[in-house]
């Protein structure tokens, strides 16, 4: 597909436990996944009422080739900035390819 131009790498950080319960650490994450695929935005971004919030949020649509195996707690690395997921992943054929569709998320102020 053509727009696979994109270097998007996953990681994935194991679960310790903190005085609140578990919790991932991000400082021991592994990069479990590395590759092309497509990022695509597929919402502008959203900046709540400046009264009760001063963050905003982009969204974007991730396309990875293949069945990855995806958790819904894995960041992702585009383009050199760092992704959350936002829901679980699609995966999905188009003739006799397989993908795995997914959304993520990056808050800012």
């Amino acid at each position: 597909m053509a727009l696979f131009n994109d270097r998007i790498a996953l990681y994935r950080a194991p679960l310790i436990d903190d005085a609140y319960g578990p919790v991932r650490d991000w400082d021991q994450a592994q990069k479990y996944w590395e590759g092309i695929g497509a990022a695509l935005p597929y919402r502008r971004a959203y900046k709540p009422d400046a009264a009760t919030r001063e963050t905003s949020r982009t969204r974007i649509t991730v396309y990875l080739p293949g069945a990855v195996d995806f958790d819904s707690a894995d960041r992702l690395l585009i383009r050199g900035e760092w992704w959350e997921s936002d829901g679980d992943p699609w995966p999905w054929r188009l003739g006799s390819r397989h993908y795995t569709q997914l959304y993520a998320k990056k808050v800012s102020k």
